[in-house]
């Protein structure tokens, strides 16, 4: 037993003697980051360590007591380890007292996070037979732009056709009137372009004018006023400005209706007007008392189909449809109460 604890005292000796031998090193001299080079993705992460030198050439760990900094204005440190952030060239710098030391990091894009189709209007028109050609945007999660994409083209709706053209443009040409989508997909993104084909205007109307102006001449020398021998064609273009044109004006296709808050005001006004009736006529009984209701949800139809402009709310016929009928429903299983008192 003596034997052993005498054993174990050697040995702990000993490894105190070469942990003292090993940490023995002079001031630091000289800082070196490792790596000193390195490529990484956006989103990516690298550890960084860093050895501290003596002017004997003894090295050491000093990773624990360096800071670290970055150049790259979307990346940052977590302790040594950097998280790369925007694409481009920059450096990592470690600090260790009055010494540094710097790698160089390139970031490239990564993966794509948000996909972005132009032109994107809310939604975009276009005439029946008009082509226009959409392009792709892709972004990482770092807002960098990604140029190495490639997107598939498709369409919602019966509209047009849509034709790919390169990696991040597609033509699309409208055929039929009404609304649908131009979608774009890449990877795990995908987005969208809601598209409203309106009527094409009317060709212009052309208009023949004959002109006399060629008297003919007989043989005793007299002038007669004769036929016509020459004819002059004047068409008259119905898209000119001129006030002399004969030509007939293209009705336009883009809608000037009534706007939606100017919708919203009416709906309003006639959820009011109906409850009103409604009220007044309660406190009569007549037999007659679904006229004024009626009356009033006819009248704001007829508003509405006279001068809606498409597409705003098309549905906003079945809301006033649905607030007709839970008010005469209302009515008429009130209407078996009491009389409220004169």
């Amino acid at each position: 037993m003596r034997q052993r604890i005498l054993g174990g005292i050697a040995v702990l000796i000993v490894v105190l003697l070469t942990a003292s031998a090993a940490t023995a090193i002079g001031p630091i001299t000289s800082v070196a980051i490792s790596p000193s080079a390195q490529s990484l993705a956006a989103g990516a992460s690298q550890t960084f360590t860093v050895q501290g030198q003596d002017a004997n050439g003894a090295t050491a760990d000093l990773t624990a007591n360096s800071t670290f900094t970055t150049t790259d204005p979307r990346g940052f440190m977590t302790a040594n380890v950097y998280t790369a952030g925007t694409a481009g060239a920059w450096v990592v710098s470690a600090n260790y007292n009055n010494l540094s030391a710097e790698a160089k990091v390139t970031v490239t894009p990564g993966e794509i996070k948000e996909l972005v189709v132009n032109p994107n209007s809310l939604p975009e028109y276009m005439q029946n037979g008009e082509s226009r050609t959409f392009m792709a945007e892709a972004f990482d999660g770092f807002n960098n732009p990604i140029k190495d994409f490639s997107v598939q083209w498709s369409l919602e709706g019966k509209i047009g056709t849509i034709t790919a053209l390169n990696n991040d443009r597609a033509k699309f040409t409208a055929t039929d009137v009404g609304k649908g989508r131009v979608l774009a997909k890449s990877g795990n993104e995908t987005a969208l372009v809601d598209v409203a084909v309106t009527k094409s205007p009317e060709p212009p109307a052309l208009v023949n004018v004959n002109t006399n102006t060629t008297p003919q001449t007989n043989a005793n020398g007299n002038t007669n006023a004769s036929p016509v021998v020459d004819e002059t064609n004047l068409t008259a273009d119905a898209n000119a400005n001129e006030n002399t044109n004969a030509g007939v004006t293209a009705e336009p296709t883009i809608c000037t209706g009534w706007t939606k808050t100017s919708w919203v005001w009416i709906f309003i006004l006639y959820v009011v007007l109906l409850a009103l009736s409604l009220a007044m006529i309660r406190t009569s009984r007549p037999p007659w008392w679904w006229v004024a209701p009626f009356i009033l949800t006819v009248g704001a139809l007829w508003i509405y189909f006279q001068y809606r402009c498409y597409p705003v709310y098309p549905a906003w016929p079945y809301l006033v449809l649905l607030v007709a009928i839970i008010g005469a429903s209302w009515f008429t299983w009130r209407r078996g109460g009491p009389l409220p008192p004169s």
